[in-house]
């Protein structure tokens, strides 16, 4: 095993505004792209299984991969979980554990509709089927604009809030908008994090940071050609042109 993808998802219901359409896959979208990775013989793998691989060297599978699912909208239970149920596909979501059962304040803005936020009792019941939760924060604040001590508030109350609702350690984490700098990546270190995700793009494989892991964003307007020349290549973007684009500067490259 070379390398394993993470693919990174927000709502999975349909778009409200035009703004959303980028975070909300519409339901049978989401599945069409899940079917996609299984034809195309993907394994869906858990963090558990990515935090061996970097921790105690145990393989993964080829073309393993992650699915992870930001902020905690209610409709990764109403709509995401009978999806994973059905084709039995693990799966992470990163909580902003100040926000639960509340509604997506961070996002109040014209251009955005308001959202409900998962409930503890549904992410029991989800945590009870095997869907794991990573920490992603209190507030969902902007990391690299806070001081060391606020971030490390941010981390500490949040991992211990999931720790005291399921009963488990929470060792997992994602950066709110993916911003980080150097000071808080040792800081979620320090706090007890064995993996982190950004929102960087590309590949991962053993000589990547476990602390700041790669992600492939999927828009929820993606079709599934897009999805697929996005795991192809390890990219957010995805056009027609991008794969004659890339290898043209490959050969331009090796002219050179």
């Amino acid at each position: 095993m070379s390398r394993f993808i993470i693919l990174m998802y927000h709502m999975i219901s349909e778009p409200q505004t035009a703004a959303e359409v980028r975070f909300a896959c519409p339901p049978k979208q989401f599945e069409k792209h899940l079917q996609l990775l299984l034809k195309k013989g993907y394994t869906p793998v858990s963090i558990n299984q990515v935090s061996n691989y970097y921790t105690q060297n145990i393989p993964l599978p080829d073309k393993a991969v992650l699915i992870t699912l930001d902020d905690g909208f209610e409709d990764n239970y109403l709509n995401a979980l009978p999806i994973f149920q059905r084709y039995h596909i693990p799966a992470l979501i990163y909580l902003a554990t100040g926000l639960i059962g509340k509604t997506n304040q961070w996002m109040t803005s014209p251009t955005f509709s308001e959202r409900k936020i998962l409930s503890w009792s549904q992410i029991k019941e989800m945590a009870d089927y095997g869907i794991e939760f990573g920490s992603h924060t209190v507030s969902h604040p902007r990391l690299n604009e806070l001081g060391d001590e606020k971030v490390e508030q941010e981390l500490t109350v949040s991992k211990q809030t999931i720790e005291e609702h399921l009963g488990k350690e929470c060792a997992h984490f994602a950066y709110p908008y993916g911003l980080l700098t150097e000071s808080t990546r040792d800081l979620v270190k320090n706090t007890g994090f064995k993996t982190a995700c950004s929102t960087r793009s590309g590949f991962n494989n053993a000589e990547r940071d476990p602390l700041i892991l790669h992600r492939i964003e999927v828009y929820g307007n993606d079709p599934t050609w897009k999805l697929n020349q996005k795991i192809n290549f390890g990219t957010n973007e995805a056009s027609l042109l991008f794969p004659l684009q890339y290898y043209a500067n490959r050969l331009l490259t090796r002219l050179g």
